[in-house]
């Protein structure tokens, strides 16, 4: 709507007036409002007088000690205070929370009249209840978890409430809090858990052992921590566990008299992992053992014997000690051990020399395969596979006391030292005679990396000379 004007010209007439009435209040009053001392006389003037100011130094100062002090208390304030929230504190501590932050309304209302102490005082009041509240935080998730765990045992089917609202408490307070978490997971199946579990002991009482195990297996997949459910299984387990004995025990009796010795074992080991000390099984197996020797004797006296026929010595004298194991009176067996157990030990001999026969280059294994060759060559009636070994031995004692001959080069710079044998000093080539063993030869020269070059003589000849040189400048 547009004003007229006449009236825009009224009120610039109204507003002109009345800053004409203020320049005369101005020129006549303000004159009186003057105080004395503001007016110096001739005779004050020669002793001026000091303006009184309205804070003195003292007084800021402290002023300044409070207004700080009190912001160190708000800033504790303001990270309890969020931390607080974080943790619903308005779900489990409403009301002294809603005291703390009033007492903080009052210091701002303090601190915005320049009342810092008072400020400060009521800042340390809402910090002290805030940092109260804190640690009832702490206590009320600890007793909602204890409760919950509890109220998560002892519940029926219509009354999952309070382990409910103990898993709300605790996630409220503390939603990271593993155990919180935790909680709410097994309150939120409790109503599951109680179903199968309920289930379970109506089948268990009527005798129907399998639907309520499986329904006690449920239930701990359900919660694995639940002490009840837990024993419930236990139990159903324990019904059941003498129907699977009797079981294992009749398949084991049922394969001895069938002469299946090792089902017969098997089964009764197995009712053995149900009661270990029961004496049936202890019988049951000792029956297995004493029908089974009688048996199993006469064929592995054939084997072993066949063992030895092919000069396998060591497998026969591991047979004819695993008789002896089961019935330390087999006399035949015992005899045969003696003879065989020679052999094997000569064979077993002879095989590690010819494994490694570079030991030979040790005079005290060379002395020893001598007498091993020795001890060999006596055997009346060696057959074809000690035959071969005496031959084969006998080369290897022949092969370690031959020389072969063997070329180093070098660059005529380097001092080569072949270890054990002699210092070489400096060559371009030469030539040595080594048994076979195992070598090294190092090379020094001033300026230069040392170098070392391991080889091995066997017997065979050397492909190419071995160099030593040093090349590489440090």
């Amino acid at each position: 709507m547009t004003s007229r004007p006449g009236q825009q010209e009224g009120r610039q007439k109204l507003i002109i007036g009345g800053l004409l009435l203020l320049v005369v209040a101005v020129v006549l009053l303000l004159p009186n409002m003057v105080s004395d001392p503001w007016i110096a006389t001739a005779d004050e003037s020669a002793t001026p007088v000091p303006a009184k100011t309205a804070v003195s130094p003292s007084t800021a100062a402290e002023k300044t000690k409070y207004r700080q002090d009190s912001q160190k208390v708000l800033a504790q304030i303001i990270a309890v205070r969020d931390s607080l929230k974080q943790q619903n504190v308005e779900y489990w501590g409403d009301f002294e929370f809603r005291q703390a932050l009033a007492l903080i309304d009052q210091g701002d209302e303090q601190y915005g009249y320049g009342d810092y102490r008072d400020a400060q005082a009521s800042y340390q009041s809402s910090l002290k209840q805030l940092q109260a509240l804190e640690i009832s935080g702490q206590t009320t998730l600890e007793t909602a978890l204890r409760d919950g765990i509890n109220a998560i045992e002892n519940a029926e089917l219509a009354d999952i409430a309070p382990a409910t609202e103990a898993a709300a408490t605790a996630m409220a307070i503390a939603p990271e809090d593993r155990r919180s978490q935790q909680l709410a997971q097994r309150a939120g199946q409790l109503e599951t858990l109680i179903a199968a579990l309920n289930n379970g002991r109506q089948r268990l009482q009527t005798n129907e052992l399998a639907a309520a195990k499986a329904y006690f297996e449920q239930a701990v997949s359900i919660d694995g921590l639940h002490i009840k459910a837990a024993a419930e299984l236990q139990s159903a387990n324990q019904a059941i566990t003498e129907q699977r004995f009797r079981g294992h025990m009749s398949d084991g009796f049922a394969a001895l008299d069938s002469n299946q010795f090792a089902a017969a074992t098997n089964a009764f080991n197995r009712a053995a992992k149900i009661y270990s000390n029961h004496p049936a099984v202890a019988q049951a197996l000792s029956q297995v053992a004493t029908k089974q020797s009688q048996i199993l004797v006469s064929r592995q006296m054939l084997q072993a014997a066949e063992f030895e026929d092919r000069e396998q010595w060591q497998q026969a004298l591991e047979l004819y000690q695993s008789l002896l194991q089961t019935d330390p009176s087999l006399t035949e067996a015992r005899v045969k051990t003696i003879p065989v157990a020679v052999r094997a030990k000569l064979d077993n001999q002879i095989q590690a020399v010819l494994a490694d026969p570079l030991k030979l280059s040790s005079s005290s294994q060379y002395n020893s395969a001598q007498r091993l060759l020795a001890d060999a060559s006596g055997i009346a009636n060696p057959g074809p596979l000690l035959t071969q070994q005496i031959a084969d031995l006998n080369k290897a004692l022949q092969q370690s006391t031959t020389a072969v001959d063997v070329v180093l080069q070098s660059n005529n710079q380097t001092q080569v030292t072949l270890f054990r044998i002699a210092k070489l000093g400096a060559f371009e080539q030469t030539s040595l005679q080594l048994k076979p063993g195992r070598y090294i030869a190092a090379g020094t020269r001033m300026g230069y990396r040392d170098v070392r070059v391991e080889f091995t003589i066997t017997g065979a000849p050397i492909k190419g000379p071995i160099r030593v040189s040093c090349d590489e400048m440090i």
